[in-house]
């Protein structure tokens, strides 16, 4: 039982970000909407055990409220680890969605199919 709990925290911590990120997080295909669950779940684990040890936090610290340093998201891309690969994929992917969002779908959908094809090849790498 103890186990599911952060995991929630962090579902909802991701959930945040996304909707963050988007304004309708439904409104993008399901292929997409997964593939950035799964980042965001990745980088969120990461973060917060970077965040964990420059705060000097135990192992199942949460915060109340989260909110994202860059600086030490940007440290994180540098550190050699799994870690930079997973945050140069989140970093990514937020450049790639804003993109997205900028593509009027009704008036482009080519333009908007392809980011979208674009996006999931680069996140299947």
């Amino acid at each position: 039982m103890a186990k599911s709990q952060p995991d929630t925290r962090i579902d909802r911590l991701c959930e945040d970000l996304i909707a963050e990120k988007w304004d309708d997080p439904t409104d993008v295909p399901a292929e997409l909407s997964q593939a950035v669950w799964a980042a965001y779940r990745k980088f969120m684990g990461g973060y917060l055990n970077f965040l964990r040890q420059k705060e000097a936090k135990s192992s199942d610290w949460f915060p109340e409220k989260l909110v994202i340093d860059w600086g030490l998201v940007d440290d994180m891309r540098h550190f050699f680890s799994d870690y930079q690969h997973i945050t140069r994929s989140f970093l990514f992917l937020n450049r790639q969605l804003d993109r997205l969002r900028d593509i009027d779908r009704s008036k482009q959908p080519k333009l908007y199919q392809h980011m979208v094809t674009e996006i999931l090849a680069r996140t299947r790498e």
